[in-house]
């Protein structure tokens, strides 16, 4: 009788069978008639016989033995008959099997036990009881299989568990999925003993810590699991089991999976959100007219409404074909950059190029999958598992690819892919649109062959340039260029000729042009430039001379035909040659209209300033050959020291010895140099003659006062001044301490933290720094603290006027009490009256320098100067 026979419950009112085991008849049948009016009776005369009874009769709720009995005692038939059957066993006893009674209760092989001799009422009832334990063991024994096989019959998964979170009952469909399908070998286990990954026990573990903590149930609670590779999903629903005294002992789970349920959803999801990205995409291109701005758009879009990682678009470049990014969103930049690479690269394995050659949509499903990819291990890393590439064309060509990534493996399935190439047909079409309007556009304002401004574009610049001209007060200048007898250039060589002409006549321009400058074509044979700022006349006549139109004589190829041509040009100023735009454009091709009449290669519109323009460019012309033959020479001024009066210091003046004119004056040839660069030459000549004059005098055994010499602007501003200051104490060892620099006050202001650095740097080779001119600057305590300065020197305006003029005499005394405050030695230039002296003496001026003490000599006549002693003595009053 197996034990599946016995789950079956009692019929109301049946009776129970007693089965009743004795070696003596007279006893059996005593016992059956004690018995029979309650339970049905089976005898057995032996153990043998009982244990045949019990293998072949159905429900036997009790059964009563003897002890002793030939070959098998009573404990050991009960101990066999438990094997067997659920029944109650109780063993009928003397007291002498008193020790195999407490063995068999010891061992939970009997139910009860019966002394001899019995009592018949306490037999009755000991039966009874036996009886009544058996229905109710069968019960549960029932509702447990009953609980068994619906667990079992459930598809969702069954557990219990006890706090320590050990699996005390499972059903078939958790033993199915992680134990072979053994849900009994899963008692005592737990999560960490099924295989799941750490992160997955450490949730599910977390979680049911907290329900039993707490004692509240969660419901429908989703969680991901990791199974054999793949990602499902389950609905849980777990509550805590309470012991009767509420305390709790464990929990009970029941999860059903849902992992279809939740791919359907994230599917939806995903489509809802492809359908968000193509009408957020669709409206972008009805709204937006700029193709840069689209593309950016259309990144934007996907990775916000389509909660995408990555979205890029790469144009194809018509120089060399290949793709390069130009719109992004998502990610980061460090991504991005290495596929720009790659797509730069153009390598032939990689799906873009892939997309590119076939153009059609390309998609990697699982990135894993394809590791000979160029951009695999970039996009792994960074998390990202599949990618679709769809091409985009405009006017018949292919124009970019629009590439979208995603963390998911497989993301883009049939459905999506389908909507995405819709979008991809919209944004082609868009970008086909745009195309046709910019080319429109490009047409209306630039000129096809050259692809520089029209005229109209030209004027419209002019235009915003003469506002900002206006406000800030600078000059503008236009420039036209005509291209003479370009007709018998197309008449030669053809049309196809002229366009190679006019094509290389433009890049020639480009090239000698700052990025200031716009050109433009102006006509059919003639170009037009607008610089803004305008430079100098002089400066902007050598510019327009020596770089661009000597650049346009050189000889062009046409077609392997050597060609010269001939170019005039005018030029018009704002605002002296128009305040407007017309009147500046139609002066300057009144300008260019006289050249090309006149013969004159260039010409400025107002004749005054041809005539100013040519005497600059003669004596810039002179002023080079001045400095090949070495026309130039140094004067000195002395510097007197107030309180002793003697030569402390000579200042280098440059002058020029002209073979036609003489000396000719600084104020005449000083701009010029300075607006021609040549001040750089002539700055790093003064100070070599200085130098080679100062060590002269100490070879003679003299002691020479220091001498120094003037530094412009654009010799400060050189990024080598300094190594050039340094090269002139590596010519002349000698020179020591010797070589001052005196530079002007606004000078040093136009790039106050560099300069500070060069000055700093300067000193360290020995020469000490004077700031010429102070007061006619911007004079001011924040910046003056900061320089690496050891004198002052003070205008020669506030010098000749404090006598008389109670202001100057007022600066003229603060600039010394300042000057002293800062430990700054100063020095008063333009000295010319001994009232002059004194005063500067009274306010404890250091030195002074002016024709009072000497006019700049030349070396051999300033050499007496240097060891005579001069007095200022005080003007003499009249008397009354």
């Amino acid at each position: 009788m197996t034990q599946s026979q016995h789950m079956e419950p009692a019929s109301p009112g049946r009776k129970e069978r007693v089965l009743l085991v004795d070696d003596e008849p007279q006893v059996l049948i005593a016992l059956e008639d004690l018995l029979s009016e309650k339970f049905i009776v089976y005898k057995a005369d032996s153990a043998a016989r009982a244990l045949e009874l019990v293998e072949h009769e159905r429900d036997i709720a009790v059964v009563v033995s003897d002890q002793r009995m030939p070959k098998m005692n009573g404990d050991e038939l009960l101990t066999r008959v438990s094997s067997r059957c659920n029944a109650s066993r109780i063993l009928v006893t003397g007291y002498a099997d008193l020790s195999a009674v407490i063995r068999a209760v010891n061992n939970g092989k009997i139910f009860a036990y019966v002394s001899k001799p019995w009592d018949p009422e306490d037999l009755q009832l000991t039966i009874d009881k036996g009886a009544e334990y058996f229905r109710l063991t069968r019960e549960l024994a029932y509702e447990r299989q009953l609980l068994r096989d619906l667990m079992n019959g459930i598809p969702d998964v069954i557990y219990f568990k006890d706090r320590a979170l050990r699996f005390l009952r499972a059903n078939r469909a958790l033993g199915n999925m992680w134990n072979g399908g053994d849900s009994e070998g899963l008692v005592n286990k737990s999560l960490k003993d099924l295989g799941l990954d750490d992160a997955t026990v450490e949730s599910i573990e977390r979680e049911e810590l907290e329900i039993m903590r707490e004692g509240h149930a969660v419901t429908d609670r989703l969680q991901e699991v990791q199974l054999a590779g793949s990602t499902h999903w389950f609905s849980t629903t777990k509550a805590p089991i309470r012991a009767p005294d509420e305390q709790i002992v464990g929990l009970v789970c029941v999860a059903r999976e849902v992992t279809e349920r939740v791919l359907t959803e994230k599917k939806l999801a995903r489509l809802s959100r492809i359908h968000a990205v193509r009408s957020g995409i669709n409206s972008a291109i009805v709204r937006v007219k700029d193709r840069r701005a689209l593309l950016q758009e259309t990144c934007r879009i996907a990775v916000r409404e389509g909660e995408l990682p990555l979205a890029l678009i790469a144009t194809v470049q018509p120089q060399t074909g290949k793709l390069q990014v130009s719109a992004s969103d998502g990610c980061d930049e460090g991504l991005i950059d290495a596929i720009d690479s790659q797509l730069r690269a153009a390598v032939q394995s990689d799906v873009f190029s892939r997309a590119l050659k076939s153009q059609k949509p390309c998609v990697i499903d699982d990135l894993e999958l394809e590791p000979e990819l160029a951009v695999t291990a970039a996009l792994l890393r960074h998390g990202h598992r599949a990618l679709a590439v769809f091409p985009l064309f405009a006017a018949g060509k292919l124009e970019a690819v629009f590439a979208l990534f995603a963390k998911q493996v497989g993301f883009f399935d049939g459905e999506e892919l389908k909507l995405l190439r819709e979008l991809a047909d919209n944004l082609s079409l868009a970008l086909d649109h745009l195309a046709q309007g910019e080319r429109l556009d490009f047409l209306a304002y630039y000129d096809e062959l050259t692809k520089l401004p029209k005229r109209n574009l030209l004027t419209d610049r002019i235009r915003q340039q003469l506002v900002a001209c206006r406000n800030d007060g600078c000059r503008l200048a236009v420039v036209l260029l005509d291209v003479e007898r370009f007709r018998h250039v197309n008449e030669t060589l053809g049309r196809r000729g002229g366009d190679s002409l006019l094509l290389q006549i433009a890049e020639r321009l480009k090239e000698s042009l700052s990025q200031h400058d716009t050109l433009a074509r102006f006509d059919s044979n003639s170009f037009a430039i607008l610089m803004a700022p305008a430079e100098g006349e002089s400066e902007l006549a050598a510019r327009l001379e020596r770089k661009i139109l000597a650049r346009l004589n050189e000889s062009f190829t046409i077609e392997d035909t050597e060609l010269r041509i001939s170019v005039k040009g005018a030029v018009a100023l704002f605002p002296s040659d128009g305040q407007e735009v017309d009147a500046l454009v139609a002066n300057a091709e009144a300008a260019l209209k006289k050249a090309k009449s006149s013969g004159q290669r260039y010409l400025f519109y107002a004749p005054s300033m041809n005539e100013r323009v040519r005497e600059k460019l003669t004596l810039e012309t002179k002023l080079r050959r001045a400095i090949e033959q070495d026309e130039f020479l140094l004067h000195y001024q002395p510097k007197v020291n107030l309180k002793s009066g003697r030569v402390v210091g000579l200042e280098a003046l440059i002058r020029w010895q002209d073979p036609s004119e003489g000396l000719v004056p600084p104020g005449r040839f000083i701009p010029v140099l300075e607006e021609t660069g040549l001040i750089l030459d002539v700055g790093r000549w003064v100070m070599m003659r200085a130098a080679a004059q100062y060590t002269a005098w100490v070879e003679q055994g003299l002691t020479p006062p220091r001498i120094a010499v003037n530094v412009s602007a654009i010799q400060l501003g050189q990024r080598d001044f300094v190594r050039s200051v340094e090269q002139v104490a590596a010519e002349y060892p000698l020179l020591g301490a010797g070589l001052d620099l005196e530079i002007t006050e606004s000078v040093l202001i136009e790039d106050l933290n560099n300069n500070i650095e060069k000055l700093r740097a300067v000193k360290e080779q020995g020469p000490r720094v004077a700031i010429d001119d102070f007061g006619t600057g911007y004079s001011s305590l924040g910046y003056l603290s900061r320089l690496p300065i050891d004198a002052l020197k003070v205008d020669r305006s506030f010098v000749i006027r404090m006598a008389e003029d109670s202001q100057d005499m007022a600066i003229v005394t603060t600039i010394i009490s300042l000057a002293h405050a800062l430990d700054l030695t100063v020095i008063a230039e333009g000295v010319e009256t001994a009232n002059q002296a004194h005063l500067l003496r009274l306010l404890r001026c250091d030195q002074i320098q002016g024709y009072l003490v000497a006019k700049p000599l030349p070396a051999e006549q300033v050499l007496p100067l240097l060891n005579m002693t001069t007095s200022f003595a005080p003007p003499k009053t009249s008397s009354s």
